[in-house]
């Protein structure tokens, strides 16, 4: 996945474990839960009207520091890109919102589609990604972080079939098309570095740009590479996703692991919902004390936290479970998504904010996440 990437520093402080008494956490989450899970408007609009709000006034500012001119390009395209998710499918859930919500979506992708917004790829890649709309550069295929700005595109054609972008979006798709059909670990997302996870985005973009038209123009292309990533990248014993694999061998760089696992299993509920289920009942779960959610490493692997799991405590990633929060919505898993809101609400500590809700941890980046994920499926 994208490096420093939907991490969720956001939702995610390991610390506020900590420092807050368990019983808010419980509270706010017993009252809550059951009214996201099911998608009660006010509690939905409340989060979505505070996204929006940041969206319009601080959305791809620079305001991230992380000493790492890459990630902190990365963590602001990806809010953005959240942004429009979380927001494009509460406007699907309740239509009459779609005029309230398509300014901030569209700030978001104006900025996405500057030179600005993708600076971080070609300073990695040393050529501009959108350079070449057909989809492939003089390096190969198609730059896989690309899918960051394909699916939020998507998202928002679902609302706006005939969108001002939707000559870029058509061409970016075919480029993701014709990527798709390449071997799957050379699709990199940067030079030497192939992230399945990255790539199940991709596929999420290509899917949208059907579900945006309402047909299945790339329904055999889905299938083909469905079956061939899920002999290179899905381990057979776990039948979680791998983590990386080298671009020239297939090799694992990185052996399976929640978080993204997790993370792919949102994006392939656009494209191939099959494998989208059968990665989210991969996932391994865990709990402690009425909290819940997704474990990092497969039975019998241990690991420590990283850039990926974000903090890893009695072997459940935050990033995995905040990510985890979808797929059990998609796919209907309400006891499990009650154990994992109650976790996210314990990090995130909501509080009220211009009217609506914010997660106090999680700043923009992880509240974009946080309302992309619980709306998931929508």
């Amino acid at each position: 996945m994208l490096k420093e990437r939907p991490a969720l520093r956001a939702m995610l402080i390991g610390t506020a474990l900590l420092l807050m008494p368990v019983t808010l956490g419980q509270i706010v989450a017993a009252r809550s839960g059951p009214a996201v899970f099911e998608g009660e408007r006010t509690i939905w609009l409340r989060h979505a009207d505070a996204v929006a709000e940041w969206a319009l006034t601080e959305s791809g500012s620079g305001a991230n520091s992380t000493g790492s001119e890459r990630f902190d390009g990365e963590w602001d395209l990806v809010g953005c890109q959240m942004t429009v998710l979380g927001l494009s499918q509460v406007a699907t859930r309740f239509p009459d919102t779609a005029e309230d919500y398509l300014p901030a979506m569209e700030v978001c992708l104006d900025w996405m589609l500057t030179p600005a917004g993708r600076a971080f790829g070609e300073s990695a890649w040393g050529v501009d990604a959108l350079a070449d709309p057909a989809g492939f550069d003089s390096l190969g295929p198609t730059q896989a972080w690309l899918g960051y700005v394909g699916t939020a595109l998507g998202a928002h054609r679902r609302l706006v079939p005939d969108s001002r972008y939707a000559a870029q979006h058509d061409a970016m798709v075919e480029g993701f098309a014709a990527a798709l059909a390449a071997p799957v670990p050379t699709f990199r997302t940067y030079p030497g570095e192939s992230y399945p996870a990255d790539q199940a985005v991709v596929a999420g973009a290509v899917g949208l740009h059907d579900l945006a038209l309402g047909d299945d123009r790339w329904s055999e292309t889905l299938a083909d590479w469905e079956a061939r990533f899920r002999v290179a990248a899905v381990d057979a014993e776990t039948g979680m996703l791998v983590q990386s694999l080298a671009p020239n061998s297939g090799a694992r760089v990185d052996g399976p692991r929640g978080s993204g696992t997790a993370f792919a299993a949102y994006f392939l509920s656009f494209s191939n919902p099959a494998l989208s289920a059968d990665l989210y009942s991969a996932l391994e779960h865990g709990r402690f004390l009425n909290y819940g959610g997704v474990r990092e490493y497969p039975p019998g692997v241990s690991g420590w936290g990283d850039i990926d799991s974000g903090p890893v405590l009695f072997g459940v990633s935050v990033s995995a479970t905040g990510f985890g929060l979808a797929g059990a919505r998609i796919h209907g898993d309400r006891a499990r998504w009650q154990q994992s809101w109650r976790t996210a609400t314990l990090f995130g500590v909501p509080i009220p904010r211009d009217g609506g809700r914010w997660f106090l941890t999680g700043g923009g980046l992880g509240n974009a996440i946080l309302l992309a994920m619980f709306t998931a499926g929508s």
